[in-house]
């Protein structure tokens, strides 16, 4: 145990405090009597009380003491008349060893003391060291599980222990007590061997300490880790039993330094276990106002998509139902045409709303199968050319030659290509086209949004892909908002004033699903989506998707080719 461990083996401490002051003595007596110092008696006393400081100063008080009467016993059978001799024959020689023996004796207290209050100094400064990295560990991390880890590790290494667990409520019942943090400074060590349920629920229940001695080698600590009235857990520390027995009172398993020291720590990790607690209650509340947020945009968001085109239908519906009113076939199919439009504007958006409740939910797992990719898009643009989307744009593409196949789910990545376009056409000006470029790349080395080279270094090693960009001619999203566009429910909210030359506004309706649900689909292929500004206005949407190189692949692409859905 770091700060009491200096006690260790005491009793060779103090012999060896004894032998070198034995020897001191001898060898100091050796020189004095070969150059017959014996004349100078306190001049010699003052060399033995030295000899006595020295050893009293760094090996403390019984080793001083003893080396004390050791010097008084030398002093007198030496250096008083008659020498070898302990008979003193006149007073002056009485009180010569008799004041060498007090003055020997205050001097070994004197520095004695200064020893155990440098120590006690020495000891303090290891502590404070030792809470103020405690508090560091607890400071350092924001997360709770991450956090704990580091604190039981920092207890094991000052405590020198063999192993620590920190064991805290199970959610599911608070009653019974589970291992969540973890040390454990020897492999062979097994929890199951050296620490006991029983003992860690007796520890939580009553409040108290409990010491344990395993055996000869080991010695156990259950620690509770109160926080006022509440036990929030119990520490549990293994230790080698290092410590002589003679240094232990009787029935004792750890000094009262050591006890003083372990619960110092307990408490210091109750309190990182509360904090811990605090930051789980935070981010859970946190959690909750961010899904009380979305749940709030979401409402207000479909709420005003299902108005638009339910208003529509009803008012196409209405004017097929007056009969003060006769259609011509044409205005009818005009009406009917309207309600097929909001109807599958409907449906796109219910279809979104189930496709990021399936991405939220980890649930959304492609099928995939082997396609060129131009043809998933000539098909995605076909079909959206029946629709309103494309009603005031055209689109204008560019594909690469000898385009590979590429492993993706079809469905999926023409719900990508929609939404991108649809994106696209929303915040573009009118009657400008949309471009949709295809072409072979390496990965990406950033998505920041800044404009990178796909071509590779010489000897560098990327994964190949498929990379496709959606290019519009609008105002164009801002840097800042870059990186957020693709978050859920979240739409870039900037007007263009009417003198604005592109005459251009961002207050459009829509969700803010639509590139979320993207950036959920294009991840779940193992891609990569990101947005970047054009250079002279605009955005460029884009994602890669690796290639699948394998043998395998090579081999099945021909046999594996799917058909693309009508």
């Amino acid at each position: 145990m770091k700060p009491t461990r200096k006690q260790t083996g005491q009793t060779k401490k103090d012999f060896t405090g004894l032998l070198l002051g034995t020897l001191g003595l001898a060898l100091t007596t050796l020189l004095l009597k070969v150059f017959q110092f014996e004349q100078y008696l306190y001049n010699v006393a003052l060399v033995f009380i030295v000899i006595v400081l020295l050893i009293a100063s760094q090996y403390g008080l019984w080793p001083g003491l003893a080396v004390s009467i050791l010097g008084f016993l030398c002093l007198n059978y030496f250096f008083i008349p008659p020498y070898y001799t302990f008979f003193i024959d006149s007073g002056a020689g009485v009180v010569a060893v008799l004041g060498f023996l007090i003055a020997a004796i205050i001097t070994s207290q004197i520095a004695a003391r200064a020893r155990r209050k440098t120590q006690e100094a020495q000891l303090s400064q290891q502590e404070t060291a030792a809470l103020n990295q405690l508090n560091m560990a607890v400071l350092s991390t924001a997360q709770a599980e991450s956090m704990l880890r580091k604190v039981v590790q920092q207890v094991n290494q000052h405590l020198e222990a063999s192993a620590t667990l920190l064991y805290l409520n199970r959610p599911d019942n608070p009653s019974l007590l589970e291992v969540q943090a973890s040390h454990f400074e020897e492999k062979e060590i097994q929890e199951e061997k050296f620490f006991r349920q029983e003992t860690v629920q007796l520890t939580f229940q009553k409040k108290e300490a409990i010491f344990i001695k395993l055996d000869n080698q080991w010695r156990v600590a259950y620690l509770p880790l109160l926080a006022g009235e509440e036990t929030l857990g119990v520490l549990a520390i293994l230790l080698k039993n290092s410590i002589e027995v003679s240094s232990i009172k009787v029935g004792e398993v750890f000094r009262s330094e050591e006890q003083r020291w372990l619960q110092i720590l307990a408490n210091q990790t109750a309190l990182a276990v509360d904090h811990a607690r605090l930051i789980e209650e935070t981010a859970l509340v946190a959690s909750l106002k961010e899904a009380d947020r979305l749940k709030s945009v979401l409402l207000a968001s479909v709420s005003h998509e299902l108005r638009t085109p339910l208003t529509s239908i009803k008012t196409a519906i209405a004017g097929l139902k007056d009969e003060g009113i006769e259609l011509e076939p044409e205005e009818q199919r005009d009406y009917l045409e309207v309600i097929d439009q909001e109807a599958d504007r409907l449906t796109r958006l219910i279809s979104n709303l189930l496709d990021l409740s399936r991405i939220e939910a980890g649930t959304l797992k492609p099928q995939k199968g082997l396609y060129y990719l131009p043809e998933i898009i000539g098909k995605t643009l076909e079909r959206l050319a029946r629709t309103e989307i494309l009603t005031d744009h055209f689109v204008q593409t560019r594909f690469e030659e000898d385009l590979p196949l590429v492993s993706v789910d079809y469905l999926q990545i023409e719900q990508v290509i929609t939404n991108l376009i649809e994106n696209a056409a929303k915040y573009s000006t009118p009657s400008k086209p949309i471009t949709l470029k295809v072409s072979q790349a390496p990965k990406p080395l950033t998505t920041s949004g800044r404009r990178q080279s796909i071509k590779r270094t010489e000897g560098e090693v990327r994964p190949m892909g498929i990379l496709v960009e959606v290019i519009d001619e609008g105002i164009g999203v801002p840097e800042a908002e870059l990186e957020r566009i693709f978050d859920k429910f979240y739409r870039v909210e900037l007007l263009v004033t009417p003198t604005s030359k592109s005459g251009l506004s961002y207050n459009v309706a829509g969700s803010g699903m639509g590139l979320a649900i993207c950036k959920g689909i294009i991840e779940a292929h193992a891609g990569l989506i990101w947005a970047r500004r054009r250079i002279y206005g605009g955005t460029i949407l884009v994602f890669w998707l690796p290639l699948d190189l394998s043998p395998k692949f090579t081999q099945e692409k021909d046999s594996a080719i799917k058909a693309l859905p009508e």
